[in-house]
C-alpha cells in the first residue's frame, strides 16, 4: 500500500498535467503546456501542515459555519470552531487532513474513496464519498458522489490556488471575470449579513471583467474587512438539478493562460490569497471555490446544504484550461 503522500501522476496527452496526492485529496500542482497554474508545497509532506488548505478538498462543509452551531430536526449542532468564533472548511481536523483511499487509477484519471463517521467533528451521520479526478482536453474535472445515514449538511469544493503567470510572483495582472450579479457581504468574521447584494457600480462587479490588481485597489468597507475578497457570489435562481454552467474566467496577459470555472453548485467563493504567508506571500495565488452557501444551515436565503439518508449528493467541479493567442 502506497503512503499518503505519494503523489499520483495524471495527464490528458495533450499539455495537461495533475500531480494528486491522495492525503486530503490534494491537487499538488497543474501544469499547462510545461507552465505551473497552481501554488502549492514541492515537498508532498509539507500538506500534512497546510493552514492555507493548498490544493485540498474540504469538507465537510467547505467555507464557514457562525459559531460552529446548527439545528437540525430539532437539535442543536456544536462543532469545533477553528477560525475565530466560527468553524472553517470542516474543522481542524476536516477532510484536507484525512487519507483518502484510491480506489481506481488510469492514466487520465483517478478514483478517490473516503469514509467520515457519525459525529466527526460534530456532524452527524456516516458519509461515504466518492471523487473521480479526470483530465481530458485540457480540462479537470472533479465528480462528487456522497451518501450519509443521517441528514447532515454537506458542502465539498477543491482549494486550489491559481496563478496562471509564468513568474508567478502574484495575482495582480490577471483579468477576472465572475458570472454573477449577486454577492453575499459579510460581517468583520466573515459570515454572510443575510443580505443578498447586487454587484453593479461595486468593486465587486466582474461580470465585465477587470484585473484583479486594480479592484483590489479600490476603495469598499467589505474588501477593508477582509483585506481583499473573501466572498461569495451566488446564483439566486439556482435548482438542485441545475446542469453545470460556466461561472468565472481567470486570464493571466503574461502567459495567454486562461482557465474558466464550470459548475453545477449554488455559489463561488472568491479568495485572493490574502492571509497567504511564509513560504509565500500574499496575493500569490487565488481561489475560485464552487461551493454551497457559506454558513447554509443558518442563513434563510440560501438553498438547501442537507443531505438526507437515501439521496445521493452528486456534483461536478471543472476547471477548462486554453492558450489564448
Amino acid at each position: 500500500m502506497s503512503s499518503p503522500f505519494t503523489p499520483i501522476q495524471l495527464t490528458d496527452s495533450a499539455g495537461l498535467e495533475l500531480e494528486l496526492l491522495p492525503f486530503g485529496a490534494s491537487i499538488q500542482r497543474i501544469r499547462f503546456f510545461g507552465t505551473e497554474v497552481t501554488v502549492g508545497y514541492p515537498d508532498p509532506a509539507s500538506y500534512q501542515h497546510n493552514p492555507f488548505y493548498l490544493g485540498s478538498t474540504v469538507g465537510r462543509f467547505a467555507n464557514r459555519i457562525a459559531k460552529g452551531q446548527f439545528s437540525l430536526n430539532n437539535q442543536q449542532y456544536q462543532l469545533p470552531v477553528n477560525n475565530g468564533p466560527n468553524h472553517l472548511h470542516g474543522g481542524p481536523d476536516g477532510w484536507h487532513q484525512r487519507p483518502w483511499r484510491l480506489l481506481d487509477q488510469k492514466a487520465d484519471s483517478a478514483l478517490l474513496y473516503l469514509c467520515a463517521e457519525d459525529g466527526e467533528n460534530g456532524f452527524p451521520g456516516t458519509v461515504e464519498v466518492w471523487q473521480r479526478i479526470v483530465l481530458q482536453q485540457g480540462e479537470v474535472r472533479l465528480m462528487f458522489k456522497a451518501q450519509s445515514n443521517k441528514a447532515t449538511p454537506l458542502s465539498l469544493t477543491n482549494h486550489s490556488y491559481f496563478n496562471l503567470n509564468q513568474s508567478a510572483a502574484d495575482i495582480s495582472n490577471h483579468q477576472l471575470q465572475i458570472f454573477s450579479e449577486s454577492y453575499l457581504p459579510t460581517t468583520a468574521d466573515a459570515i454572510p449579513t443575510g443580505e443578498l447584494a447586487p454587484v453593479a457600480e461595486t468593486a465587486f462587479d466582474w461580470t465585465q471583467g477587470q484585473q484583479v490588481g486594480q479592484a483590489l485597489a479600490a476603495e469598499h468597507p467589505q474588501l477593508a474587512l477582509a483585506r481583499g475578497f473573501d466572498h461569495s457570489y451566488v446564483w439566486p435562481h439556482w435548482h438542485k438539478d441545475q446542469l453545470p454552467q460556466r461561472q468565472a474566467r481567470l486570464y493571466s496577459p503574461e502567459s495567454g493562460i486562461a482557465m474558466e470555472l464550470w459548475s453545477d453548485l449554488p455559489a463561488v467563493q472568491l479568495y485572493t490569497g490574502n492571509y497567504l504567508s511564509s513560504p509565500f506571500a500574499p496575493r500569490q495565488g487565488l481561489c475560485l471555490e464552487a461551493q454551497h452557501w457559506p454558513d447554509a444551515p443558518n442563513q434563510p436565503l440560501a438553498p438547501s446544504a442537507m443531505l438526507w439518508p437515501g439521496d445521493l449528493y452528486q456534483h461536478c467541479i471543472s476547471f477548462r484550461f486554453s492558450q489564448q493567442q
